[in-house]
């Protein structure tokens, strides 16, 4: 499928990024590029050493000056090279010493010495310390070495040795600020554990470099991590069906790197797909979203890699029961660093119980079965990240994703004829900073995601083939302008371009059938936002506007969020939000791609209404020493959801009808920390009903209904090495449709279909499942570290029942049959991870 505007979104993005580049970069000048001016302008050779010059900054263009002999005068006087006249147009350059001694003395804003700041000299072994009247000293440096300057708190200095000399003293004077804090600091730290935190806007974040342990997991992960906070559950254990506050899943919206993602995961849906090893924050924000922000009517999930350079070689590898991967970060130089990672399932080499578990989830119920022999199941991801800083004040990001999951099934066996399903992501982004002046910052990003999602399926004894397509495509650019007016203020404005076109495609050998939908959107969109902070406020206000061009409709949406602290202890919030969004996923059959991924998504148009959502939340918080009570209260409206999108497995799930949802909820979070040990308690007690006028004029409860859900854990820390944590589960269960037993089918036309009782009229039994983790670093040195963790999932091996449907029965259609989706079973894991 090929968009229209896809050639005419990239080349006005470019154009506006390398002029922006060429404009912003001129805050000093390179040594080289002087020098080839200065050759044209006078006619001059000049003869050096590459290595000698290439990384020299000037903070004066040369070739600006007069006369060729004032030229070589300031070469003279103000680097550390000597330029002699060979003749009359051969000019030869080199060091005045091959060991060039600096010193100098490092100060803050305020002229106060700083002590213990580092000194480093790039790519090299060794550096110095400022002492504590902040001076330095460094020997034996060439005039080819960068040095950087770095102290806790303050923003980094890179300088090249030429650039480190006083006209006026032997020794410089270098004067370090300190690091800009954004409005949207830290408020809550060991939220639930050491990595998750909690931002004043509400956001709660996970910090991969400081994930120790969370019971059952032996990774980091959000989407995994994120069911343990209150509001937020998996009904069907799978993280590609995480619901927000009732919400279904494909009301959440992820970005990574900006980069919006329709499917990051694999095992279709069972683990995440992005490496959280070159990922530094990971975000969930259920209300209050900033403005920036389009889609999710639900929560927003915000994956992001580190913006700050390195100048060291950094990797690491491991290898779970699932998978092997590996990453790297490269410093190709003082300003560039190439960040790649890749993962790949280890089933080719053997079949671990981790992948049985997982298989049988899976697959259930599906085409493929339980049965491993017969299929071949394989996955990978890829990441590359390139950062480059132009300077200081400018730097650039860009990004590229591969996941893919295969799968292969031979229902015959011997036979050639594989049913196949495959499901693949692909993506690549950019995005430019540039901070213009002390107040004001720019931002230019854009990006192109593409979702497929494909089957090959043989029926009828192999004699007939069908072929069953999903696919998405999305272009975007963004830019936003940030204005700081003072400590306190800030205003953010932006504009948005989305092109989204989504592609469904059903084809049958025999007999002929063919059905394609194609459906294109542009979406343009601007938003004004406002913060505020101080001692005691955190207050963001903002408004985004939607203009959705295929179906003509305009949005305006209002977003809130106020944090008010009466003193360190107690604090109230609250937020409001209306959003849209114009992709959903629905279920046509319940056989679909093999059973396995029945979920397509489809747009918005005269057919399928536009997605509106509107949310307000109060809450509190309360925290002093150790203890943590955080108390939240939700209400959330939801309208122009689809029956087809929220997984019904009963008389109204081929019915392309749409209504509302209604949800309100309260939840609870409480955390007592100790110096060795974490417990938590979460609790949230909700209610969701729909609306559907064309069948039923009364609410009832929608699948996600789940009334309570409790999660309790412990982590204890025996030592610095050695970490534990178990926690347990217990909810409600989820509302089913059962069938009148009096008559369990009944006859429509030709066909004879199941014969169903009220709509989620009744529950299924309580869910409840312990997990467990044990952490060990068994390796600890200056430069190598090696953790190897195991964790179990189900510890008990509970069978419990996910959902129930009814079939006809094949032998007997006066009969139903009950079709119950199960829990993961018992399910090991171990991994062991090298870090250098």
């Amino acid at each position: 499928m090929k968009l229209f505007y896809r050639n005419k979104f990239w080349l006005p993005l470019f154009i506006i990024l390398f002029s922006s580049l060429k404009v912003n970069s001129q805050n000093s000048f390179s040594f080289l590029e002087e020098l080839n001016l200065v050759e044209n302008k006078f006619d001059v050779k000049f003869s050096y050493v590459i290595s000698n010059i290439e990384n020299i900054q000037l903070q004066e263009k040369i070739s600006d000056i007069s006369t060729l002999n004032e030229i070589i005068t300031y070469i003279n006087s103000q680097t550390f090279l000597i330029a002699t006249k060979i003749d009359g147009r051969f000019i030869s350059i080199a060091p005045k010493q091959e060991n060039i001694e600096i010193c100098g003395t490092i100060v803050d804003k305020n002229n106060i010495p700083i002590n213990k700041a580092s000194i480093i000299v790039s790519g090299k072994l060794y550096g110095s310390t400022s002492d504590e009247n902040g001076i330095f000293y460094l020997k034996n440096l060439k005039i080819s070495d960068n040095i950087k300057f770095q102290y806790l708190g303050n923003k980094s200095i890179l300088k090249n040795v030429n650039e480190l000399i006083s006209p006026v003293s032997d020794c410089i004077k270098l004067t370090m600020v300190e690091e800009e804090i954004e409005l949207n600091e830290v408020f809550i730290k060991n939220y639930i554990a050491n990595s998750l935190s909690k931002l004043k806007d509400g956001t709660v974040q996970l910090d991969t470099k400081n994930f120790d342990i969370l019971s059952g997991q032996v990774e980091p992960d959000l989407l995994q991590t994120s069911q343990i906070l209150p509001g937020v559950e998996s009904p069907n254990e799978s993280i590609s069906n995480i619901n927000v506050r009732n919400g279904v899943s494909d009301q959440n919206v992820i970005f990574w790197d900006n980069i919006k993602m329709y499917n990051p995961t694999h095992f279709f849906g069972l683990i995440s797909a992005v490496n959280p090893y070159l990922t530094k924050n990971i975000s969930i924000i259920k209300n209050g979203t900033s403005a920036k922000y389009n889609d999710g009517v639900s929560s927003t999930m915000l994956l992001e890699t580190d913006n700050a350079l390195t100048q060291i070689l950094k990797g690491g590898f491991g290898a779970n029961f699932i998978s092997y991967d590996g990453f790297i970060t490269v410093p190709v130089n003082d300003k560039l660093n190439l960040k790649t990672s890749f993962r790949n399932s280890n089933n080719n080499w053997f079949n671990t119980p981790t992948y049985d578990s997982y298989f049988n989830k899976t697959f259930q119920n599906s085409a493929v079965g339980t049965s491993t022999s017969n299929s071949d199941f394989s996955f990978y991801d890829v990441n590359v990240s390139l950062l480059y800083n132009l300077n200081s004040n400018n730097n650039l990001k860009v990004n590229y994703i591969k996941i893919n999951n295969d799968l292969n099934y031979y229902e015959v066996d011997g036979s050639n004829l594989a049913d196949k399903i495959k499901q693949n992501s692909d993506a690549i982004g950019l995005t430019y900073n540039s901070k213009i002046n002390s107040k004001l910052i720019a931002k230019i990003s854009g990006y192109y995601t593409k979702y497929s999602l494909l089957s090959n399926n043989y029926q009828n004894n192999q004699q007939q083939l069908v072929i069953q397509e999903n696919e998405v495509l999305e272009n975007s650019i963004k830019t936003t302008l940030n204005y700081t007016f003072n400590n306190y203020f800030s205003l953010e404005s932006g504009y948005q371009l989305n092109e989204t076109g989504v592609l469904s495609r059903t084809n049958v050998d025999n007999p002929l059938y063919n059905r394609i939908q194609r459906s294109v959107m542009l979406n343009h969109s601007a938003f004004l936002e406002s913060n505020y902070k101080d001692n005691r406020w955190f207050v963001r206000t903002g408004v985004r506007f939607n203009y959705f061009d295929k179906i003509d409709q305009t949005t305006i949406e209002p977003r809130i969020n106020v944090n008010y602290s009466f003193d360190k202890n107690l604090s109230i919030n609250t937020q409001f939000e209306a959003k849209s969004q114009y992709t959903s996923q629905v279920i046509d059959y319940l056989d679909d791609f093999l059973g396995v991924e029945t979920r397509r998504w489809v747009m918005a148009d005269e057919n399928i209404p536009l997605i509106k959502s509107s949310q307000f939340s109060l809450g509190s918080t309360f925290k002093k020493s150790k203890l943590l009570i955080d108390l939240n209260f939700f209400y959330k409206n939801i309208n122009g959801i689809l029956i087809s999108g929220q997984g019904f497995q009963n008389q109204i799930q081929n019915k392309r009808l749409d209504g509302e949802q209604k949800s309100t909820g309260i939840e609870v979070l409480l955390n007592q920390r100790s110096k060795k040990a974490d417990f938590w308690l979460s609790y949230t007690l909700s209610n969701s009903d729909l609306l559907f006028k064309q069948i039923n004029e009364n609410y009832f409860p929608s699948n996600n209904d789940i009334r309570h859900s409790s999660t309790i854990g412990f982590n204890f820390h025996f030592n610095k090495r050695l970490n534990t944590s178990i926690s347990g589960i217990i909810k409600s269960g989820r509302p089913f449709t059962t069938i009148n037993t009096g008559q369990e089918t009944k006859k429509d036309g030709n066909f004879t279909i199941v014969n169903y009782a009220s709509l989620n009229k009744e529950r299924l039994k309580a869910y409840s499942r312990v997990d467990f983790s044990i952490n060990y670093l068994f390796l600890k040195t200056q430069t190598i570290n090696s953790t190897v963790k195991f964790g179990i999932l189900n510890v008990f091996n509970k069978e419990q029942i996910l959902d129930s449907y009814y079939v006809v029965d094949q032998n007997d259609n006066s009969k139903a049959t009950k079709i119950n989706i199960k829990s993961l079973e018992f399910t090991p894991n171990i991994s062991l991870r090298f870090a250098f």
